[in-house]
């Protein structure tokens, strides 16, 4: 077995410390490894930036090669500064996770990720797509037309009320006043911390004054249609990618539905980010209409977290 040590320093990692850690300093991110004692290395980055509280470990394999380092040393970059990427990423890159993809914190292979998202696409017409991202593709993207309140259906919500739907234009305004604030092509990907203030206002309409009959998945599913690359989509089954288990971002703390859908957006944005090809190839099976990123990360959450064709996408609780 190759000794992980010349494989660190032969990348920059020097010595540090008394416990036999080793460091390097790209820019402003800080990585460190050490054995775990596990017959694994720990790698933990740190964006030490002013401002920035971003760290978070990843266990490899002492045998880890240092392809494989270089590219996770890319990955944390590109998660500290995603105005980055694609300038810094390899077109030979080994995928994050060899050769699996992370769904917050579910794991998955990458194949077959991208072979559920090809059944969905391109399958039979038992699947939300294309008849919720094509329904009322005329709308214009600052408006909510009662059409619109009507789109969670084509996406398997099978409890809006009629005292949702009043609710819901009760709200309009407000939501089309907010919706105003962000530019129609934005992207998740590349959004500051502050750019998600807006998606806080918005599911914050939830908290005050609330709407009737109305959680965070009907609203996400009406208004992710309006900014599809930057509005999140969210049911159960993205609830348990992201809470669910040791390896999920999203604390299972109860919040204000604005706050969690922040907490949920920022997790989705370092998914997006780590493995922006893999998003990038699932969203290139949709040909018409084309999909977002954010768009192909809920599809593969929707069979991570245990969605199927004949299953009912129930509406869940911010916890």
């Amino acid at each position: 077995m190759p000794n992980w040590r010349s494989t660190f320093a032969g990348i920059g990692f020097t010595p540090s410390g008394p416990f036999g850690a080793m460091r390097a300093r790209i820019e402003d991110l800080e990585a460190t490894v050490v054995e775990d004692g596990l017959g694994r290395l720990s790698l933990t980055f740190t964006h030490v930036a002013p401002r920035s509280a971003m760290q978070y470990e990843v266990a490899v394999p002492l045998d880890v090669t240092a392809q494989q380092v270089a590219q996770l040393l890319v990955n944390a970059f590109e998660r500290a500064h995603p105005e980055a990427h694609g300038k810094t990423r390899s077109p030979h890159a080994v995928p994050e996770e060899y050769d699996m993809i992370r769904v917050g914190g579910a794991l998955v292979k990458r194949e077959q990720a991208i072979d559920w998202a090809r059944e969905y696409l391109t399958g039979p017409a038992a699947w939300a797509y294309p008849a919720y991202d094509a329904y009322q593709a005329r709308s214009g993207p600052y408006v909510i037309e009662d059409a619109d309140l009507l789109a969670p259906v084509l996406l398997n919500v099978n409890r809006l009320t009629l005292k949702a739907y009043y609710g819901l234009q009760d709200q309009r305004d407000r939501l089309q006043d907010l919706l105003a604030t962000i530019p129609h092509d934005a992207e998740l990907i590349s959004a500051e911390d502050d750019d998600l203030e807006a998606i806080r206002m918005l599911f914050g309409v939830l908290d005050d004054p609330g709407i009737p009959n109305v959680r965070g998945t009907i609203l996400a599913k009406i208004l992710h249609r309006k900014r599809p690359g930057f509005i999140p989509l969210y049911d159960e089954y993205v609830r348990r990618c992201y809470q669910d288990g040791e390896r999920a971002p999203v604390p299972p703390r109860g919040r204000p539905w604005g706050e969690f859908f922040v907490a949920l957006a920022m997790a989705m944005r370092d998914d997006l980010i780590d493995q922006y090809d893999t998003w990038s190839e699932i969203a290139d099976l949709a040909i018409d209409p084309p999909i977002s990123l954010l768009r192909a990360l809920d599809i593969v959450a929707w069979r991570a977290g245990g969605g199927s064709s004949t299953v009912e996408e129930p509406d869940a609780s911010a916890t």
